[in-house]
């Protein structure tokens, strides 16, 4: 009996510690859980250019609690699936081609793709160079739907022409980042006008500030918290590993909670019953 009144009384600090926590939710330092790379493939840059930015990556992250490493296309879905809805924020970097094993080419998978799911158990996918979600086997398979079907918008990138200029945030957590081309930015206004997305934080904008077409931006969904980050979508030789580098340890780590508090009670939950809690 005594035992058990001690796991309800530890239930109870639990869920009010996470509770109080939530009105915090952007003041405490974040911890990033795992990082998958995938560079087996490429677009808008090549291998070499991918390898580098990679290396910079992983030399240089330091906000990871439990591992970053690059997966092939066979060995990603395997890391998505272990670490989709698991109550941590777990990131997957691409550099303008899109897994297979995430998502069948050609939007065939309307709802439910492994990279769905992923997005939709609050986690994050960063994309450099070409158009996110649109290059995969067989070229542009999925084209613009690949990013309106996954994320479930009527969002498109289209903005030959377009340049970026950084904005304060910009300036603030990515000093790498410099004016340069971006040709596939998000669109401000599309953004705005969804009422399932919002925009966290924009790094870079056609005005350097206040503009209508950004990149670099991380973009946020209000129900299940998934993100979606651009950075340098355009081609040619850019500092893509040192400014996802930035966005990863100076914006997020510092501003993104990593472990959202309701799944924080419900797997403490779960430990309590196994009598594993610790």
């Amino acid at each position: 009996m005594f035992s058990q009144v001690c796991k309800f009384v530890l239930i109870f600090v639990f869920v009010l510690s996470s509770l109080t926590g939530v009105s915090n939710a952007k003041v405490g330092t974040a911890s990033i859980h795992k990082i998958a790379i995938f560079n087996e493939k490429a677009s808008w840059t090549d291998a070499a250019a991918a390898k580098k930015a990679t290396d910079f990556i992983m030399k240089n992250v330091d906000s990871v609690s439990s591992e970053i490493k690059v997966y092939s296309d066979a060995d990603i879905a395997g890391f998505a699936k272990e670490n989709t809805d698991d109550g941590n924020l777990d990131i997957i970097i691409t550099f303008g081609y899109f897994p297979v094993s995430l998502y069948t080419p050609g939007n065939k998978q309307k709802e439910d793709s492994l990279a769905e799911q992923f997005l939709e158990g609050g986690d994050m996918f960063i994309n450099t160079a070409d158009y996110i979600f649109y290059v995969t086997q067989g070229g542009g398979a999925n084209g613009a739907d690949g990013l309106k079907t996954i994320t479930d918008s009527t969002f498109d990138m289209w903005g030959d022409g377009n340049s970026s200029k950084p904005t304060a945030d910009g300036k603030k957590y990515t000093p790498s980042l410099k004016p340069a081309p971006a040709v596939r930015p998000f669109k401000i206004d599309q953004i705005k006008a969804d009422k399932n997305w919002e925009i966290e934080v924009v790094f870079g904008d056609n005005n350097g500030g206040g503009g209508s077409m950004a990149d670099p931006i991380i973009i946020r969904n209000k129900e299940h918290n998934g993100r979606v980050c651009i950075a340098l979508q355009t081609g040619g030789a850019h500092p893509r590993g040192e400014v996802i580098h930035e966005i990863i340890d100076n914006y997020l780590k510092l501003n993104v909670i990593a472990v959202d508090p309701t799944a924080k009670i419900a797997v403490a939950w779960g430990d309590i019953k196994r009598g594993s809690f610790k």
